[in-house]
This record gives structure tokens, sequence and C-alpha cells, in this order.
């Protein structure tokens, strides 16, 4: 088949390529890499960062024109409308659900759905611009969360622990989010976890249950280990109450990450999504049990039943944990040297170990993912030594930054 792929997830690119399927990109400058060059895509097209969807949907016409597409896919939330939009254009075929898109990725909906189906979710209140908003969090009342309705990677996201909190939080989630709209919801307590699943033609497979873990300041994710710490029953109580959501809002064909609270009275849902989870989950996945799930996404993503590809049982054979670094450094010191890293890639049960800054980059105060500067990936045999190996390689790196006007200034 000949596919057009909007957007990042690149393993999904990857294994489509190793299906046998011809596959254009289509990305916007400032995501794409050097060594997308060195891989087999037919075409890459950039568009400028700030391309309106009207220029998306023109060079997609022209590409079709040159060579037609019988697909359209995308695998992260930002691109998923714009390639169903193409689609629709082109009047080619789309894996993609628009309906269920927009639900998941309005905050607001999702919990307005929660409510009509009768699932316990949490005390929330929708609000634009700051003065609703300040009225909004006296409804739900301290401590509570705020965050933008349509928000990702953590951005823009507070807690909000008593009423002098209030400006801080509203100046850190910003006047262009207040304005698009915010959510604000009572702060849950307790664990956090994702569920990591694909539903093929309306049955729900739960591959894998990760635990999270965050930085309290900033709810930047600094870990995760698969498999989950959790007792038996634990876990299954998180399996039926993933499955009776993804069944209420309607998932078909299409992965899900799920991020939920595991509290005192239950689960309770943070977010969910109609694609695989980010931060190397997929990744950990398959170390711990052998499944593939970007095969998987992007074998459906045309279109095709994956059942019979899905195992019947999934074992977690071992454990697998990332850790990241993320210092925050001033923004007048420039990342000089990264030490380290030989020696922990030597170390067997080091599976990954990627420097996200480069030389050169600017120091920044740690504010959302795209902020962290490194991550290691490790197996185990329990998920307590693969997390302890995974933290272990981070401590090892030593980020040196220097200042740009005195260049002996270093800072480690």
């Amino acid at each position: 088949m000949r596919v057009l792929v909007l957007g990042t997830n690149r393993p999904c690119h990857d294994s489509l390529l190793e299906q046998g399927h011809e596959v254009v990109l289509l990305i916007q400058r400032g995501k794409a890499l050097a060594e997308d060059l060195s891989k087999a895509y037919a075409h890459i097209a950039l568009l400028h960062d700030d391309a309106p969807d009207a220029a998306w949907h023109d060079v997609a016409a022209a590409l079709h024109r040159h060579g037609p597409f019988d697909a359209v896919a995308a695998f992260n939330d930002r691109s998923q409308a714009l390639a169903h939009g193409i689609a629709l254009k082109l009047d080619v075929p789309t894996a993609i659900d628009l309906e269920l898109l927009n639900l998941v990725t309005d905050k607001s909906q999702m919990r307005a759905a929660l409510d009509k189906h009768g699932i316990p979710s949490c005390r929330h209140a929708f609000a634009t611009g700051a003065d609703r908003a300040r009225a909004a969090i006296g409804e739900i009342g301290f401590p509570c969360i705020i965050k933008p309705v349509d928000g990702e990677a953590s951005i823009g996201v507070a807690k909000v622990s008593q009423a002098g909190d209030v400006d801080e939080a509203l100046a850190w989630v910003g006047e262009a989010s207040l304005e698009r709209g915010v959510i604000i919801e009572e702060f849950l307590v307790g664990e956090e976890y994702s569920v990591e699943a694909i539903t093929a033609r309306g049955t729900h497979h739960i591959l894998a249950i990760t635990k999270k873990y965050k930085d309290a300041r900033n709810f930047v994710e600094v870990g995760h280990q698969v498999p989950a710490p959790l007792e038996a029953q634990a876990s299954a109580e998180i399996e039926r109450y993933v499955k009776r959501i993804l069944s209420a809002f309607g998932y078909r064909d299409c992965p899900s990450h799920t991020e939920l609270m595991l509290t005192a009275s239950g689960p309770r849902i943070i977010e969910t999504h109609t694609r695989v989870g980010g931060d190397r989950i997929v990744d950990l996945v398959r170390h711990a049990t052998g499944v593939d799930l970007y095969g998987l996404v992007a074998k459906q993503s045309l279109g095709f039943d994956v059942t019979a590809d899905v195992p019947t049982k999934v074992t977690c054979l071992q454990s697998a944990a990332v850790w990241y670094a993320n210092p925050s450094v001033a923004e007048d010191l420039l990342l000089d040297d990264i030490r380290g890293a030989d020696n922990v890639r030597k170390q067997a049960h080091i599976k990954t170990l990627d420097l996200l800054k480069k030389p050169g980059s600017r120091g920044a105060r740690v504010r959302h993912s795209f902020d962290r500067s490194a991550l290691a990936i490790a197996v185990g045999h329990t998920p307590a030594e693969a997390v302890d190996r995974a933290k272990d390689a981070i401590r090892r790196l030593h980020f040196i930054y220097r200042g740009r006007s005195d260049p002996d200034l270093a800072v480690t």
C-alpha cells in the first residue's frame, strides 16, 4: 500500500516500512530529523512549523496526484485530526475516528462523557479566562489541578494548594491557554499508573499496566516501569475500570493509553488517548512482554484487523524501566559536554541511553517533558531492580554547562 503518514512516532513509520508499504512522510520542519533522510521513505515533505491546515492539504493533494495514496495515517494527538481532514479531502481511507479523537483530547468533553455513563471520575469545572478560572478554583476547592483543556506533555499543568498559589498557577498555565479554556479538577491522592491497550473490532486487549513517576513540583514525568508492582486484585480492578471507559467512549479499532490514579476509593481516570503512550513506554512493554505494540498499531492504522496478532495471554518475561535526567539550569548557560555516557552504554542491562540535549543547547528551567536532558532504559528481574538500574545510569551522567560571558564557569 502507498501510505501518507503525518507527524512523528517513527517506530510506527519503521513498522510500516518493514511491513512492505510505500511510506510518504509529511512533517513539520521543526520535527524533522537528519536521520529521516537515511530511511526508506518514498518522499519526505517539510512544512513550516506554523503552516496552516490549508497548506498541509495542498501538499498532500499534490503528492496524491503524483501517486495516489491507499491510506492516510498518523500516530499522535496533534496530527491525527489533520490527517483525518486530509483523508476526507482526498477521499482516501483512514482508521482515525475523529469523533472519538475529539472526545478524548478535550478534557472537558471527556469528563462530561464519564459523568453521562456513570463512571467514577473526579469533581471538575471548565472555565475560560482568568476570572472564571478563579471562580472555578473556588468551586472545586483546595487542593486542585488546573490545566489547559487541550494540553499535552505536562505543559501548563499546575497544582493549587491554597489561595496564595492561584496567581502563580494562572501565570504558569498562560494567557493563551486560559482564553482557549482550562479545566480545574480535584487533586486525586494515590499512586499513578497508565494502562497500555489495543482495541480490535471492539474487543479491548490490556497489554500492560505501567507505574508512573512524576516530579511533584511541575508534574513532568521522570520515570516509568513495566510491569507495575501491583497485587493481582488491584490489577484486575484497574483493568475492569479501563475497559469500562473504552467501551463507553466507543473505542473500536485503535490503541489506547489511559492514565489514572489508584485512590482509596478505587481507580480514577486522569486522561486517555487514541494513541500509544509516549516516553518510551511501548519499548518497556516490548522488553517486558515481547509484544510489539508499534507493529500492531502500524498494521491497524491501515484498517487491518489485528485480533489474531494480539497474544491471548500476555506474560511478563522480565521487568523494564525508563528514567529521565531533568536538571533545571539557568538560561544564560550553554551545555558544553555530557560525560559518562560511554560507560553507561557498556552495561548489559542498559538497553537504551539517549541524550536528548546536545552540546550547544541553552539551559532551561524544566517546565514540560521537552525540557528533559537524557533517558535510560534498563531491564531487571524485578520492577524494583529495573528502576534502580535506570536511575543509576542517569546518576552516572554529568552535564557540564558553561556561561556564555564567562567560559570558565561550569555547572554539573
